[in-house]
C-alpha cells in the first residue's frame, strides 16, 4: 500500500518522526488482506417491529459483518432517497417521520455518542441530501411548483442550514425544466463542490446536470445516448480518481433488465461499460454508497424472486472493476451511507488551518501536550485509515503518549478548530 502525503517533517525526538498534513491525495490496492472499509449505515429491516421504531444498522463488508446496531425510537418512517452522512459530527442524517407525527423532519444520530440526536421542524420538498466533507454544508433538491394552476414541476438546489430546532433552506440554483429526479439518482464530489443530478426535463429526455454549489451556477448540462430502453441510476462519484460511476438498465422484451456498471463522462455524457451484473435482478433506490478509502463501488441488491427476498451487498473495486465481495445479508438495508470520515479527515481536515493555529498542541519527549486554553477530541488511525482506539479528549495542559507505530493523528477543538499530524515512531 503506498500513502502519498503533501507534508513536511519537522522534528525527530525520541525517535519519533511528525509531520504536518497539507493534504491527503491518494491510497493505492496492494491487496485485498491490507484494505480496511469504513462502516456502511443504513436502515436495517426485519430486526424490530417498525412499531419499536427504525433499526440504525452498520456494517463491514469486508469482514461482511454487522459492527453496529440502534433501535430509534424517535422515528417510525424515513423520507426515500433523503439521507446522508456528516462526516464531522460521525452522524447519520435522513428526513424521518418521528412516533406519532404526521410530517418529516430533519433526524440527525451520532454514531458515536449514545443518546446525541437531534430533530428539526422542516417545510418544503426536500430530497438527493449530501453533505461536503470539506467545507462542512449540506446541499440538496427542493421540488417547487412554477404556478398554481397546473401541476408542472421544478427542481431548485439548495443548501441547508439547522439552526433552533428549523431547517432554513438558501435557493442555489433554479432548474424550472428539471422535472423530476429519482432516488439516488444523484451524487457530490467535496474536492470541487458540484453536485451530479440525473432527471428528466420538461421534455421527457433524461439529462445529466453538473452544478458548482460554491459558484451556484451549471458546469456542464448533457443528454447521454443510452437508447430508448434504458436507464441511468444509483450515481456515485470516487473522488480520488474523478469518476462518475452508475448503473445502466437495458430493459428486453419479457420485461426484465440486463444491468451493468458504467462510467459516464459529466463534461461529454459519453457512456463507457465496465462490468455487466447478470446476479443484480432488482434493487432498492439509494441503495449504493462509495467507500472513498478503499475505492469501492458498494451496491445493495436482490437476486431471482424479487424485492424483500434473496438481499445481497456486493463490492466492486473501481480501479480494476472485480468483484471483490459479495455477499447474502439476513435483512433488507436501505437508504445507504458510507462514513468516509477517515478519508474525509485525511483529505480535508488540514485545510485552512493557520501555522499559529497548530502550535497550540506540542510533542514533548513522546507525548502530545494540550499547550491551549480549550480541550481537544483526538482521534488516531492507522495506516489504512481504520479508527485504532476511540476517541479521547485531552484538556488544558494534558497529555498523551504516542505509541511506537505508523500513526495518523485527527485533532478537533471545541471551537471548530480542525488539524492533523503525522507520526512514525520506532
Amino acid at each position: 500500500m503506498q500513502l502519498f502525503l503533501y507534508s513536511k517533517g519537522y522534528s525527530n525526538m525520541k525517535g519519533i518522526t511528525v509531520f504536518n498534513c497539507a493534504l491527503f491525495v491518494g491510497m493505492s490496492i496492494a491487496s485485498l488482506q491490507t484494505l480496511s472499509a469504513q462502516t456502511i449505515y443504513g436502515m436495517r429491516q426485519g430486526i424490530l417491529p417498525w412499531e419499536q421504531g427504525l433499526y440504525l444498522g452498520g456494517y463491514d463488508i469486508m469482514s461482511n459483518t454487522w459492527v453496529y446496531g440502534d433501535t430509534l425510537e424517535y422515528a417510525e418512517g424515513f423520507g426515500l432517497g433523503t439521507s446522508t452522512f456528516n462526516q464531522w459530527d460521525e452522524a447519520y442524517v435522513f428526513l424521518g417521520l418521528p412516533s406519532g407525527g404526521t410530517g418529516l423532519e430533519w433526524m440527525s444520530h451520532s454514531v458515536e455518542a449514545e443518546g446525541a440526536e437531534t430533530t428539526a421542524e422542516l417545510f418544503g420538498n426536500m430530497h438527493s441530501i449530501h453533505h461536503d466533507m470539506q467545507n462542512g454544508k449540506f446541499y440538496g433538491l427542493e421540488g417547487y411548483g412554477l404556478d398554481s394552476t397546473w401541476m408542472d414541476w421544478g427542481t431548485r438546489v439548495i443548501t441547508l442550514e439547522v439552526e433552533d430546532g428549523q431547517v432554513n433552506t438558501i435557493p442555489i440554483l433554479e432548474m424550472d425544466w428539471m422535472q423530476g429526479v429519482v432516488a439516488g439518482s444523484s451524487c457530490y464530489d467535496s474536492d470541487l463542490h458540484h453536485f451530479y443530478i440525473w432527471g428528466i426535463d420538461n421534455t421527457g429526455v433524461g439529462r445529466l446536470v453538473t452544478v458548482d454549489c460554491e459558484a451556484g451556477s451549471i458546469v456542464a448540462d448533457v443528454s447521454p445516448e443510452m437508447g430508448s430502453n434504458a436507464n441511468l441510476s444509483e450515481f456515485e462519484f470516487n473522488i480520488n480518481d474523478g469518476q462518475l460511476i452508475g448503473l445502466k438498465a437495458t430493459y428486453t422484451a419479457n420485461g426484465d433488465a440486463d444491468m451493468e456498471l458504467i462510467v459516464v463522462d459529466p463534461l461529454s455524457g459519453v457512456i463507457t461499460p465496465q462490468l455487466a451484473l447478470p446476479q443484480v435482478d432488482f434493487y432498492t433506490p439509494d441503495g449504493t454508497e462509495f467507500d472513498q478509502l478503499n475505492g469501492f463501488y458498494i451496491l445493495h441488491y436482490y437476486q431471482d424472486q424479487g424485492i424483500g427476498l434473496n438481499s445481497s451487498i456486493m463490492a466492486i473495486d473501481a480501479a480494476t472493476w472485480e468483484v471483490v465481495v459479495d455477499v447474502p445479508l439476513d435483512a433488507n438495508f436501505v437508504e445507504l451511507e458510507m462514513s468516509n470520515a477517515s478519508f474525509a479527515t485525511l483529505r480535508y481536515s488540514p485545510a485552512n488551518v493557520s501555522d499559529e493555529s497548530l502550535s497550540r498542541i506540542d510533542l514533548e519527549k513522546g507525548y502530545w501536550i494540550n499547550n491551549s486554553p480549550g480541550s481537544f477530541v483526538v482521534r488516531r488511525f492507522d495506516i489504512t485509515g481504520r479508527l485504532a482506539v476511540p476517541a479521547t479528549t485531552i484538556p488544558p495542559n494534558a497529555r498523551l503518549e504516542v505509541p511506537s507505530g505508523n500513526w495518523l493523528w485527527d485533532f478537533q477543538g471545541i471551537n471548530g478548530l480542525r488539524f492533523s499530524r503525522h507520526t512514525i515512531r520506532s
